[in-house]
């Protein structure tokens, strides 16, 4: 990536004392058809090796890797953390028990570009499934291959259940922080 060039995704991963999960998430960041990224790694507080492993991985890694400390404050801190650092246009947040298929990156670039250009100011992001290691769907499925709507009518009016993943349009995020005054543990689906 050159250094004038923006990425078009910012990959987030928040962690915390997940040392041992992070090289499956990196594996499969490597392994992406679509190479124009950049990795944010948030460590909220880790006590494990969780520095010393993602340092390895800035080295040697293929893409940017950007490494953040922070004291233990919670996934909503440290995606808001993340969201301010983001070169990217799209921000795909990527827990650190979770890994992407090799063409996911590709597949939601092309979704997004297959919207008209003068219709994607008013999109937030694309959402796709979740799918586990057999293939099998996490949830239900959405009732259409290509479905405009938002993350509230999705499930109540759709009744879509299960956690879905998707990028979201880092300048939308910027302006739609978490609160960080609820505690520790915010559900993404408050923003």
């Amino acid at each position: 990536m050159k250094e004038d060039k923006k990425p078009f995704f910012t990959v987030f991963a928040p962690t915390y004392n997940r040392a041992h999960l992070l090289s499956r998430v990196y594996q499969s960041l490597c392994e992406q058809t679509d190479k124009d990224f950049e990795w944010i790694v948030i460590d909220d507080g880790s006590t494990d090796e969780t520095r010393e492993l993602v340092l390895k991985f800035i080295k040697e890694a293929p893409f940017l890797v950007r490494y953040f400390y922070q004291p233990n404050s919670g996934k909503h801190v440290a995606i808001n953390r993340g969201v301010t650092m983001a070169e990217g246009f799209l921000f795909v947040i990527l827990d650190s028990d979770d890994w992407l298929a090799p063409r996911a990156l590709e597949l939601i670039r092309r979704t997004w570009n297959s919207l008209l250009p003068d219709e994607r100011e008013s999109f937030a992001g694309v959402a796709g499934l979740y799918a586990y290691p057999s293939g099998k769907i996490v949830g239900t499925p959405f009732p259409k291959d290509v479905l405009d709507s938002n993350a509230v009518e999705i499930r109540t009016k759709y009744r879509v259940r299960g956690d879905k993943f998707g990028a979201n349009r880092v300048d939308v995020l910027k302006m739609h922080p978490f609160p960080e005054n609820l505690g520790r543990f915010v559900t993404e689906s408050l923003v």
